[in-house]
């Protein structure tokens, strides 16, 4: 990866609707360098799906929350398990106390209820903490910084 990389990246991550021709505007680059460096960016796992950024509410899913789990059994048994809800928005193993931390989008708080009692009905699941967001302040992607000669992604003081 090179500025360059992080530069088209950038302009994605505002607005992945860019045709390739305005990229190569943005980054000074052939339309053709571009395609070719997308293509790179995703084979290399850089880049790992294309998406939409949806408003939920406009679906009906009104409550955020984020729940914590506390769970007796390994994660990778209970995970197999949520994968099965489709309210979870994302399921990460985090450190301290809680075992497991899921975000969760439903319709309405008698819902976000009923989710709770269905994770606590899984084996293994021995309670949840939720947290009801009430508001989003940010929600942006992680700018990258620009590499110098010695900074490379993955090496260590140029190594």
């Amino acid at each position: 990866m090179d500025n360059n990389d992080i530069r088209i990246l950038e302009a994605l991550q505002e607005d992945a609707s860019r045709k390739l021709e305005d990229l190569a505007r943005i980054v000074h680059l052939a339309p053709s360098s571009i395609h070719d460096r997308l293509r790179r960016l995703q084979q290399e796992g850089v880049i790992r799906r294309w998406t939409v950024d949806v408003e939920y509410s406009a679906l009906g899913l009104n409550v955020e929350a984020f729940i914590g789990i506390n769970a007796s059994s390994p994660c990778s048994e209970v995970v197999r398990q949520l994968a099965a809800i489709p309210a979870i928005e994302t399921c990460h193993s985090v450190a301290g106390t809680l075992s497991l931390l899921l975000q969760v989008r439903v319709a309405n708080p008698s819902d976000l209820m009923t989710l709770t009692e269905t994770l606590r009905a899984i084996p293994g699941i021995e309670s949840t903490e939720t947290t009801i967001v009430l508001k989003t302040h940010l929600d942006r992607p992680v700018k990258s910084p620009p590499l110098t000669s010695t900074s490379k992604p993955g090496r260590r003081n140029g190594k």
